[in-house]
């Protein structure tokens, strides 16, 4: 039996959904979904999607397993808390800021592809709303392949829209959003094309050479894994977007020890690492990381 809790988040996926109709198409035959009486989301072929009670529409034809469990996204959840993303997440709101002013946005519309366990885009919409009425009717949607991270993103942000996709065929109708989140995630830049309006900006975070370097020297020393190279993803980006701006954002986060455990968890680095390099990393004593990320900003 379900919990008022869960339902009071459905209810608010549906206001949201009417509030936005016309977002969804569906992921079989691309033909429009309605919200139905019955909470779901059904097209003209009969193609029907249920919502779930935590507040989420999974749209997905073939359920994936990934590697991406509760433990991580808890972990993730608990870095992002901390205040691990907050200067990158700050320059990206900033920058969307300057460009509604420039456009005279009225209203706004971000997709997050890649959103995880939804805590970017959260923070970003609250940053924005709060510094001036131009955002008050800022509405979000985030998308990811991963059940358990939009699961999360439900449970935490329920004010937001919710969807389990696949970023190669996104289940949305054109030019629906003004702009395109895709930090630290694959890309399908046709899909991010189609989505976005005539004036629509991409804005992409990856990370750059000195990304958690001081882990990267204790996992991968002396080999091609020490430093990451970037080139050829600003090369495929620039040959599917018009690269207008790109912006270096580099910053230092002292860690508690605890933290240090989190990050391990949640960092793709570590993953199939080998266990003594691990105790390595946890008995270093390390009080701070780096953090680099380079922000390109692209227009269709």
């Amino acid at each position: 039996m379900s919990t008022g809790k869960e339902k009071k988040k459905i209810d608010l996926m549906k206001e949201l959904l009417l509030k936005n109709s016309r977002l969804f198409r569906c992921p079989s035959c691309e033909q429009e979904l309605a919200l139905s009486r019955s909470n779901s989301l059904y097209c003209a072929k009969g193609h029907n999607f249920d919502l779930a009670r935590q507040g989420y529409v999974n749209l997905l034809l073939k359920q994936e397993k990934g590697g991406y469990d509760k433990q991580l996204y808890a972990a993730r959840k608990v870095i992002s808390d901390s205040g691990f993303f907050d200067p990158m997440r700050k320059a990206i709101s900033k920058l969307i800021w300057e460009i509604g002013e420039e456009e005279d946005w009225s209203r706004a519309s971000i997709l997050d592809a890649g959103c995880g366990e939804g805590s970017h885009l959260a923070w970003i919409c609250q940053d924005l709303k709060a510094k001036e009425k131009r955002f008050a009717d800022l509405w979000g949607v985030g998308i990811d392949l991963s059940k358990e991270g939009i699961r999360a993103a439900a449970k935490a942000y329920p004010n937001l829209i919710w969807c389990v996709a696949d970023l190669t065929k996104l289940p949305l109708q054109n030019e629906q959003f003004d702009i395109v989140l895709n930090i630290l995630s694959p890309a399908n830049y046709g899909e991010f094309k189609r989505v976005l309006k005539d004036h629509g900006v991409l804005l992409k975070i990856l990370p750059t050479a000195n990304y958690l370097i001081e882990l990267r020297e204790i996992l991968f020393k002396g080999t091609d894994r020490e430093l990451y190279e970037n080139d050829s993803v600003k090369k495929l980006f620039a040959n599917s977007f018009q690269l207008v701006k790109e912006q270096q954002i580099h910053y230092k986060v002292v860690l508690k020890e605890e933290n240090l455990e989190h990050l391990i968890k949640m960092t793709p680095l570590t993953w199939n690492a080998d266990q003594e390099k691990i105790r390595a990393i946890i008995n270093s004593g390390l009080k701070s990381i780096t953090v680099a990320f380079d922000l390109l900003v692209g227009k269709k």
